[in-house]
């Protein structure tokens, strides 16, 4: 049975779930678990000794730690403490981990001995997991503060066109809303398990591990190793009895690229949950799905600056979907707004860039005034609010619901004609013989520029009749002029595509030709 909440921020959801379900496992970690009440308890601990450290409401935390049951008893300790955590991707180099440590401000990181000894020193200090709970120097009762839902939550550090990478700052408030129309939408409730499938600098981890613990779910980890090969990920599900996993669209394809691999019928998987990017229906992701006809993929959007804002649920049928689904309408307590270059409404089926509204609206980016006075905008609703200019092309559709059309600063021509990238690699892939598919452009503007397609085969993979099949389906100038067979196309951290790679690698050889 779905398990809702109302709490106003995560922490008071966590602590209900704690009284409600403590012994319902929490997390399954290999062979370790902990139940409900125990995560709670041993969050508590490390709340304490960051407390006794110092900390207050407001201090930024960093947490860096492998991916495991210790991260999670991390996460939950920083924001117990009430302090506002800052996620460290451990995998991340050293020395982008070290500028955001300088540019948050943070004094204290909290992890394993060998994730937070790199971190010491230059006036921060570490606060080990495994002392924190051992520890007898802090009370086990020692009160701990409530945060304000107006508190903030996490700092996130995503990359931008303006150069280096720049923290958004989330309340609770938007955090414990998402967490609360989650905990409703999906169909699953105490017991029920998700992969703790996401990078802890993601915002789709939070709202993974933070849906699932407010429920009284489960979060079964998944090591790093395991997360990066997709046969042994859909292994662990199916021994797991995963039930659910949110994963950007490039891991989702990953997984699909080896299902006929493994036993997917096996699987206990129920809801695919694929946000970060535009989400691509190909033909062997409805065969996927014919084969778990009980799962079911809702498509969320939403930039980190907003966390995720809209939902569609894509039918039961996967042969009534389109190629590239509509990214829906916002789930409650936002707004949309789809606004022409002269900043008025968009007409339904016109384009317009997307403004986001409502609850989901972070405070702006940490220590950038003028960047946040930049996007960060009155609302056009007249209430005082404010809006976030997306950067995103949309356009509204009859019912109401969204298109994603991609970033207005991503847009290409060829030869005049906008060329849409996502529909490009949708056509791609719906070739039997492509596994997957990353389009881009090289070239100068003008009759130099070409439209270059990297294919991951499925088996042989011959460019021309590729060609010729694409040509019975779309425009001339949506047809690649350049193929390159790739074993995998490049990544960001996050696990999406990474489309600056892809461009560096097709000017290598803008006029290479098919191959």
């Amino acid at each position: 049975m779905t398990r809702r909440t109302d709490a106003a921020t995560v922490v008071g959801a966590l602590g209900e779930a704690a009284a409600a379900h403590g012994r319902v496992p929490a997390v399954v970690d290999g062979d370790r678990s902990l139940d409900h009440a125990t995560l709670w308890r041993q969050a508590g601990r490390v709340a304490r000794r960051l407390r006794a450290r110092g900390v207050r409401n407001g201090d930024v935390v960093a947490l860096a730690a492998d991916r495991s049951a210790g991260l999670l008893v991390g996460l939950v300790g920083v924001l117990r403490s009430g302090a506002t955590v800052l996620p460290l991707d451990v995998t991340y180099p050293r020395a982008r981990l070290m500028m955001m440590l300088q540019d948050s401000g943070a004094r204290i990181v909290v992890g394993h001995e060998h994730t937070v000894g790199p971190f010491a020193g230059e006036g921060r200090e570490a606060v080990v997991l495994a002392d924190a709970l051992a520890g007898e120097e802090v009370p086990a009762d020692a009160e701990l503060p409530e945060p304000h839902p107006g508190d903030g939550c996490y700092l996130l550090y995503t990359s931008g066109s303006t150069g280096g990478p720049k923290a958004v700052l989330m309340p609770h408030a938007g955090l414990a809303n998402l967490v609360r129309w989650q905990a409703g939408a999906s169909g699953v409730g105490p017991g029920s398990r998700t992969l703790q499938y996401g990078a802890i600098s993601f915002d789709v981890a939070l709202q993974e591990i933070f849906s699932t613990l407010a429920t009284g779910g489960t979060l079964v980890c998944v090591d790093e190793d395991t997360r990066r090969n997709p046969v042994r990920t859909w292994e662990l599900m199916i021994d797991s009895g995963v039930e659910r996993i949110f994963l950007p669209y490039v891991g989702l394809q990953a997984l699909v690229m080896v299902a006929d691999d493994v036993p997917v019928e096996r699987s206990a998987l129920r809801e695919i949950i694929p946000g970060g990017e535009q989400l691509q229906c190909t033909r062997a992701l409805r065969e996927l799905l014919r084969r778990l006809p009980e799962c079911r993929i809702s498509n969320h959007y939403g930039p980190v600056e907003t966390h995720a804002v809209t939902c569609h649920p894509l039918e039961a049928d996967p042969g009534r979907w389109l190629s590239l689904p509509p990214i829906g309408k916002p789930i409650p307590g936002n707004r949309v707004h789809v606004l022409d270059e002269e900043g008025r409404p968009a007409a339904v089926g016109e384009i317009g860039e997307l403004y986001v509204a409502g609850d989901q609206v972070s405070y702006g980016y940490w220590r950038r005034p003028a960047l946040t006075a930049e996007r960060f905008l009155p609302s056009p609703d007249g209430d005082g609010g404010r809006v976030y200019r997306t950067g995103d092309l949309a356009r509204l559709r009859p019912d109401g619901s969204l298109d994603f059309l991609g970033r207005a600063d991503d847009q290409v021509k060829i030869r005049g004609f906008r060329v849409e990238l996502a529909e490009v690699e949708a056509a791609v892939s719906d070739h039997p013989e492509v596994a997957a598919c990353g389009a881009t452009v090289a070239g100068d503007e003008g009759i130099d520029r070409v439209l270059v397609a990297f294919v991951v085969p499925r088996s042989g993979f011959d460019a021309e009749e590729v060609r010729a099949e694409l040509r019975g389906r779309l425009p001339g100038h949506l047809v690649p002029e350049v193929f390159h067979a790739v074993d995998a196309l490049p990544q960001l951290p996050s696990g999406k595509l990474d489309r600056r790679g892809l461009r560096l690698l097709a000017e290598r050889e803008p006029t290479a030709g098919p191959r």
